[in-house]
């Protein structure tokens, strides 16, 4: 009795290993190719630059492909800023690729903070690495991945006041600025979303063109015109009327694509005005 009780005992262990072995999936044999599919720039704002990180895994076997997470970190100059890991994976069918997104942003002031004198260069030297860890069962070792890459830092364009025409603050009065460009790439100024404050009231401009392209070291002509509303001239007016020394003021945010992401500056044109 005592004997067939073991037997029994024995080959249920047994089934429930092999039961175990096939919830799982049939075994991978071959390791997986992991590449850094897309790492660049996409945005410039004042206080932090935004990143666009991607790993690739192609699964090499005829069996579907678990992994178990991914680590990964972030550099600058050579130096760790973070570090962060992730397990939301998908399993990967045989001879697919799956592609894992880690966006990051580094804050212009942990620019500033740690590399002043190397950014006196010009360019900001980021690299992007870590390991891959497919399912432990596998038995294979965790699979590096490493990329850098050197962006410049963008410089805040040159801009000079050239003149207005038409009748002040009609919806026919333009302002016209000269735009230069500091840096050593192309632009397209694709916005300028700016207010005329008079006395500390906010009068809406727009830009007349869509866009204009600008070559390093070019200057280029940008019209701002009063968003026609009714009532604004008016308004305009008797705000004039009831300050009798009024002060103007142009701010917005001026956004521009370049081959290194977009870039969105601020504007503050009350040094240009005449």
């Amino acid at each position: 009795m005592t004997r067939r009780f073991t037997t029994y005992a024995a080959a249920a262990a047994l089934a429930a290993f092999l039961a175990g072995c096939a919830s799982e999936g049939p075994m991978v044999t071959t390791p997986p190719t992991v590449s850094v599919s897309n790492f660049k720039s996409i945005e410039f704002w004042p206080e932090r630059v935004e990143f666009d990180a991607r790993v690739a895994v192609k699964n090499n076997d005829t069996a579907e492909l678990e992994l178990r997470k991914v680590n990964f970190a972030v550099d600058m100059y050579d130096e760790e800023l973070f570090t962060d890991s992730t397990a939301d994976l998908r399993h990967t069918p045989p001879n697919h690729t799956q592609t894992v997104p880690f966006p990051f942003h580094i804050s212009m002031k942990t620019v500033m903070g740690q590399a002043p004198d190397l950014l006196a260069s010009g360019s900001l030297r980021v690299t992007f690495r870590g390991q891959v860890y497919p399912a432990a069962r596998y038995g294979f070792d965790a699979i590096p991945f490493t990329q850098t890459i050197e962006i410049p830092v963008p410089k805040v364009p040159e801009i000079s006041y050239v003149g207005s025409e038409g009748d002040p603050f009609s919806p026919t009065w333009r302002l016209t600025f000269n735009l230069t460009n500091t840096n050593s790439y192309p632009f397209t100024l694709a916005a300028v979303k700016t207010s005329l404050v008079i006395s500390g009231k906010k009068y809406s401009l727009l830009q007349t063109k869509k866009s204009v392209d600008v070559q390093p070291g070019e200057t280029q002509p940008v019209v701002l015109q009063m968003e026609n509303s009714p009532g604004k001239t008016l308004l305009m007016a008797l705000n004039l009327a009831t300050n009798p020394h009024p002060t103007f003021d142009i701010t917005g945010m001026v956004s521009a694509s370049t081959p290194y992401g977009w870039i969105y500056l601020p504007v503050d044109l009350q040094e240009a005005l005449p």
